[in-house]
């Protein structure tokens, strides 16, 4: 993982936006950060929540 993430911020200028959305699935993470690296986008988790999971996330009343 910790390579992944080194090459991520390479890559992208930034290390990947894990915020714990996969904390039971360490693999999904690692696919995910292998797939944005090839997709030429950065990983954000954030990104993956709708509006209103962000807006709760951004309140604290969002949690994983």
């Amino acid at each position: 993982m910790e390579n992944l993430i080194k090459k991520h911020k390479k890559k992208f200028g930034i290390e990947p936006n894990i915020i714990g959305m996969f904390w039971d699935s360490s693999e999904k993470v690692i696919d995910g950060i292998i797939n944005a690296i090839e997709n030429n986008t950065p990983y954000d988790e954030y990104q993956l929540l709708s509006k209103s999971e962000q807006d709760a996330f951004d309140k604290g009343e969002l949690l994983f």
